[in-house]
């Protein structure tokens, strides 16, 4: 086999599909991509691209990676969410596409208060992708607001940290088991907490990325459900909780928090399912 781009592209391809990769051309086009730095368009307009040794190190030690469902995300160390790049690690949650919906929901907060000062909270921030999508989309607004996150992992706030800088934010970072270490009111508090039941094994990725992230509980509401009781002294009037969860446990997360709250709202995702809760306070 010579060393052109096409013949170890398709050889690539192959070997991904015969290992379950579902999507092996486009993850096969980013292995390509990572490993000589030339942009996807260019190398499938130039077959015929010769690569370096160095390269073809670099595509077989990522291919073999890709095989075993090691998340392409990881191999990079980046992640697109809400039109942004994000650095993540295997001690961060990759971000979902669901999770925009999170996001936009913010925003829409944000503009209904937009006479008023205001104060964001992301618990469990993670690569920090959610509260640095809202900020990066807030900066050119003639208001007042001010981001904090938290996480419980000192590994993810590094990433988190990472990110901020990377885009230009102001967010104040703190260490923090839910709300142990957090001190204060916000008028928008934001989450996305492990919500998966322990033992549900989900997609052959999930082995890969943080258990303390993903799973909770024997139904998966554990952790939701303790950030909902400690929440409500740190929710300001006409404040707003934006949760993401389990679309087969949102109806008892609502039913939970309206013994509580003032009224609850619910979301669905881009499949139409059950996926953001929001909750208001008096």
């Amino acid at each position: 086999m010579d060393n052109t781009f096409l013949e170890f592209y398709k050889e690539t391809v192959k070997d991904l599909k015969e290992n379950g990769i579902f999507s092996a051309e486009i993850d096969a086009q980013i292995i390509f991509e990572f490993a000589t730095k030339k942009s996807r368009e260019f190398l499938l307009s130039n077959s015929d691209y010769e690569l370096k040794i160095g390269e073809i190190v670099e595509i077989k030690k990522n291919t073999k990676l890709r095989c075993t469902h090691y998340p392409i995300s990881y191999i990079t160390g980046e992640k697109e969410f809400f039109g942004l790049d994000f650095d993540v690690s295997p001690d961060t949650l990759i971000p979902r596409p669901e999770t925009e919906l999170i996001v936009e929901k913010a925003l829409e907060f944000i503009k209904t208060n937009k006479n008023r000062e205001l104060s964001i909270l992301d618990i469990g921030t993670g690569s920090g992708n959610i509260i640095i999508s809202i900020a990066k989309n807030t900066t050119s607004i003639n208001q007042k607001i001010i981001f904090f996150a938290s996480d419980i992992s000192d590994k993810a706030l590094i990433v988190a940290k990472k990110n901020n800088k990377k885009h230009h934010t102001k967010i104040s970072f703190k260490k923090s088991d839910l709300f142990s270490n957090i001190r204060g009111k916000f008028d928008l508090i934001i989450a996305n907490l492990p919500y998966v039941p322990e033992g549900e094994l989900g997609n052959d990725e999930i082995r890969f990325e943080p258990k303390e992230a993903i799973f909770s509980g024997r139904d998966g509401t554990t952790t939701i459900l303790r950030f909902l009781k400690q929440a409500k002294k740190h929710l300001a009037k006409n404040g707003e909780i934006l949760i993401e969860a389990d679309p087969r446990n949102i109806k008892k997360i609502q039913e939970y928090a309206l013994q509580t709250y003032s009224d609850t709202k619910t979301f669905v995702d881009l499949s139409n399912k059950l996926r953001l809760l929001s909750i208001l306070s008096n």
